[in-house]
């Protein structure tokens, strides 16, 4: 009886966790849809003014679209590169393993901004253009260490036993990563697909230190245009990646699980 008590009055506190955590993100939804040129809350009238106004604005949609190829890049890349260094280093054994996930891992110990901010300095010292090529680059390296994290994950599920027993049978080493290992890691290339893409497409604290004017992603120009103005057309481009996000971690949850994925299950 105590045990289920508790377990009701834990369930509730998590509830009003969840809520109040979500608040915030929801008042900015709804205030995307106010009729008024100015924010208020609650809306004064509800009008989809702010989303036609964005589809109108030049600037955000290069913006935008220099987000989503940016973002698509990494996360390809990003996810090749992690399923190869996670085969790796999961089931290799070689000197150097421990030195070699660790360099790929340590982006993470690395504030964004710290980041942004030494790559500045690197490609001014070197006389290096600050473009979508650079920006690349710099969203694969702070991705890769989740792509990484993504397929290590789906290889511990994976009985050792079962490429063994295909090369066993006469298959090579990629005709057994093609035909055993890819069937079985590809829920957690999915997911880390889904997931670097939008950690991608929202990255802010190291694009602000290598973005310029003809190649801005999209978190950087609501970060220059807030600086200027503050009306609700922030909140409508900030909805849109509201939704984005909860698409992306819907995906995840769908294919490789959330909760598999740090390790709750």
């Amino acid at each position: 009886m105590i045990t289920t008590t508790v377990q009701r009055w834990l369930g509730a506190f998590a509830l009003l966790v969840c809520i109040f955590s979500v608040s915030p993100v929801l008042v900015i939804v709804l205030e995307s849809f106010t009729a008024t040129d100015y924010i208020t809350f609650p809306p004064q009238g509800y009008s989809f003014k702010w989303y036609l106004e964005f589809a109108k604005r030049s600037e955000f949609i290069d913006s935008a679209i220099v987000s989503l190829v940016v973002a698509l890049v990494s996360c390809l890349i990003s996810t090749l590169i992690g399923t190869l260094v996670a085969i790796a280093i999961d089931r290799k054994t070689f000197f150097g393993k421990s030195f070699i996930q660790a360099l790929f891992m340590s982006p993470l110990s690395l504030p964004g901004l710290i980041f942004g901010l030494a790559l500045l300095q690197f490609l001014a010292g070197n006389g290096l253009p600050r473009n979508i090529y650079t920006l690349t680059i710099a969203h694969i390296v702070l991705t890769t260490p989740f792509a990484i994290r993504f397929i290590s994950v789906s290889m511990l599920g994976i009985d050792p036993n079962v490429e063994k027993a295909a090369k066993s049978l006469g298959a090579n080493g990629l005709r057994t990563f093609w035909h055993v290992t890819l069937p079985l890691i590809r829920p957690g290339i999915a997911a880390s697909l889904v997931f670097i893409f939008i950690l991608s497409f929202d990255e802010v604290a190291a694009s602000l230190f290598i973005s310029s004017p003809n190649a801005m992603t999209l978190p950087v120009r609501i970060f220059v245009y807030i600086d200027q103005n503050y009306d609700p057309l922030v909140t409508s481009v900030s909805s849109l990646l509201v939704l984005a996000a909860a698409i992306a971690l819907s995906i995840i949850e769908k294919t490789v699980g959330m909760g598999r994925l740090f390790g709750l299950k």
